[in-house]
This record gives structure tokens, sequence and C-alpha cells, in this order.
């Protein structure tokens, strides 16, 4: 009962939660390029509406 209570365990959960861990700058330019596709297929999507309900209104 007296290793439950013991400080050991919650010392090494406080000290591997305080661990830094570094990031490659390719991950951020992967994060990048992943933004720039998804603001390029927005961009294409709200382009092809708008282009599709003109010719509706053009043609109905």
């Amino acid at each position: 009962m007296a290793d439950l209570l013991s400080p050991a365990p919650h010392v090494l959960a406080v000290s591997a939660l305080a661990e830094k861990t570094t990031r490659s700058p390719l991950l951020y330019a992967w994060w990048a390029l992943n933004l720039i596709v998804l603001a390029g297929v927005v961009c294409a999507v709200h382009r092809g509406v708008k282009k599709w309900r003109a010719s509706r209104e053009a043609g109905g």
C-alpha cells in the first residue's frame, strides 16, 4: 500500500510532461504547403460555384 503513495511516479509524470519537443523546419514547410493547397482548393470551388450560378441565371 505504501508503494502507491510514493512520490516517484508523480515526479516521473511531471518530468515527462515538461520535456520540450523540437520540430523540424520541414514540418512547418509541410504545414505551409498544406495551407496553400487548401486555399487554392477553396478558391477554385468558390470560382466554380460563382461561374455555375452565373450560367444558371443566364440560361434560365
